[in-house]
């Protein structure tokens, strides 16, 4: 069965899926694909005036976004290796209850202003929560107790360093990991024969974070966006 599309359900339309996955820049494709005022849409918007992102990284973003919220309850939210940090600003966009959203990559991209201004015009309230920094992901930042972090495709071991990072200061996490052929986490030699070496690497990421006494689930986005589409969650036993 496949997994259905949980915001921009028009890409449910075995017509309109195989738009999800382009990495096409919105103001190049039909404007027919957000027709409406919802959030969601009214973002798609924006972006394609500023002539910024492709439509698999809004897609992705905002798919991730909806299936881990619930989850991130922390007033603070990490987004590592955050590039673009579209999810990063869909926490600050939508969640009340985060105050503070620190994006952090080694630089930040040069498109950043105009995907700022965008935000600026549909959720200006984002203004006062969000900050980018420069810094490599092992850079010493002190995560406080009151953070949620999320990675969102950091390539390879940039996953495995991010997790480590959020368990060593007890944060709950979020990660959907890709480049798999660049991973720290070793996969087991029998899950692998049997489940492939990806969901090997996931299945090993999760006892990481197991052991260290989180609560884990998978998900996953739809398969139409990426095939890197799993999705690891790590909380805390006793806060839930």
């Amino acid at each position: 069965m496949k997994t259905p599309f949980k915001v921009y359900k028009q890409f449910n339309d075995a017509e309109l899926q195989l738009y999800a996955g382009m990495k096409h820049r919105l103001h190049s494709l039909p404007s027919e694909l957000f027709p409406t005022q919802s959030f969601p849409d009214r973002v798609a918007q924006a972006l394609a005036a500023e002539r910024v992102i492709h439509i698999k990284e809004l897609v992705e973003s905002f798919e991730f976004f909806y299936r881990v919220r619930k989850r991130l309850r922390a007033p603070e939210l990490i987004d590592l290796c955050a590039g673009h940090g579209l999810a990063g600003l869909l926490f600050a966009a939508c969640e009340e209850r985060v105050e503070k959203v620190l994006l952090i990559d080694q630089r930040q991209p040069e498109s950043f202003p105009r995907i700022w201004r965008a935000f600026e015009k549909v959720a200006p309230w984002v203004m006062q929560k969000v900050e980018y920094r420069e810094e490599a992901i092992d850079a010493d930042l002190e995560l406080s107790p009151r953070a949620s972090v999320i990675l969102v495709h950091a390539c390879g071991e940039l996953t495995d360093k991010g997790l480590k990072r959020a368990i060593a200061h007890g944060a709950a996490v979020a990660a959907m990991p890709c480049c798999y052929g660049k991973a720290l986490e070793a996969q087991v030699p029998g899950l692998a024969q049997h489940f492939g070496r990806n969901a090997s690497i996931d299945i090993s990421r999760s006892y990481l974070l197991a052991n260290a006494g989180y609560q884990v689930d998978w998900s996953q986005i739809p398969e139409a966006v990426t095939p890197m589409n799993r999705i690891i969650v790590g909380w805390n036993r006793q806060e839930y």
